[in-house]
């Protein structure tokens, strides 16, 4: 099903708790508030089991922190029980104590947020110490098959020194992907988006040490495939129409709202109060919210004509 922009729906990114152990300065929060509890994994199965019907192929597990959520192997196994493919962005601070679980859960993948090259860097962006535990959880996570594994990096006035520590280390390690990620002005990082850069500079440099350039579909991301094999990914938000015109993503809330762009607070419809009803009632009434949703989409930067 397409919404009037013709943008197909094609991933259901979930938010499972608020709660973290992580201190981002950044931290875009899903663009949601601070509810923290989560939606039951009988709504999330419902959301998603329905989501298929509407175009739907992959799911995102995201928080917070989502490997807080108690119930998260059950989670994962329920969705991909509907055929779906299932990966998780995580901070990674537990990783490499449940990588296999997680595997056998049925998790297909893990995005990995990796914002500095050592512990001094690293605590700067996160407010934590805790580097080499989220080394160790790359390494499991690779050990386990949890691939292709990709690392998110947030580039900042704060970190743009390290980028080019950071990609190497990476490398290194065996990562398969990275994505270097703007900042939003969302959650957190609308209070922090002096520290925001535009990441121009870093593309014309990637041009330079790249074998291959690629574009890929989802918000027409660039791509560059430097000569060991790992892939850098350029993800570009923030006032950029071409971005939103490859958006195929719709969002389940940590509070229970089917909401239609990170960005745009008025564009949710809230399921919360139907997600744990009796079949007949829930699952008609999620249909209808998927239709609206879908109806009400709508790119958040759009060119001017």
């Amino acid at each position: 099903m397409l919404d009037r922009f013709g943008r197909p729906v094609e991933d259901l990114r979930i938010t499972l708790t608020h709660t973290c152990n992580f201190k981002c300065f950044f931290c875009h929060m899903e663009g949601e508030g601070d509810a923290v509890s989560g939606v039951s994994r009988r709504g999330i199965f419902r959301v998603t089991e329905i989501s298929r019907d509407y175009g739907v192929r992959s799911v995102k597990l995201t928080g917070g922190e989502p490997t807080l959520r108690k119930d998260l192997f059950q989670i994962i196994s329920d969705i991909s029980s509907l055929g779906l493919e299932v990966s998780m962005t995580t901070n990674g601070f537990l990783l490499s104590s449940i990588a296999g679980k997680l595997k056998e859960a049925g998790l297909s993948r893990v995005n990995v947020s990796l914002h500095g090259s050592d512990p001094t860097s690293f605590k700067a962006v996160t407010g934590v110490d805790a580097f080499q535990r989220v080394i160790d959880g790359i390494k499991a996570a690779l050990e386990y098959h949890l691939r292709p594994l990709k690392v998110n990096i947030v580039v900042t006035r704060k970190n743009l020194s390290d980028i080019e520590n950071l990609l190497s280390m990476v490398e290194r390690i065996g990562v398969d992907e990275v994505h270097l990620i703007e900042m939003h002005p969302v959650g957190h990082g609308r209070e922090a988006f002096e520290n925001h850069i535009f990441l121009k500079d870093l593309e014309e440099k990637l041009e330079k040490v790249s074998v291959r350039k690629e574009l890929r579909s989802k918000h027409m991301r660039p791509r560059y495939v430097m000569s060991s094999g790992m892939v850098i990914e350029v993800v570009k938000p923030y006032a950029n129409p071409l971005f939103c015109a490859g958006c195929n993503r719709i969002r389940l809330t940590a509070d229970g709202k089917l909401k239609t762009c990170l960005y745009r607070d008025e564009r949710v419809i809230d399921i919360s109060s139907v997600l744990d009803e009796i079949d007949d009632v829930a699952y008609p009434l999620i249909r209808s919210a998927f239709e609206i949703a879908i109806a009400i989409r709508e790119p958040n930067f759009k060119y001017k004509l």
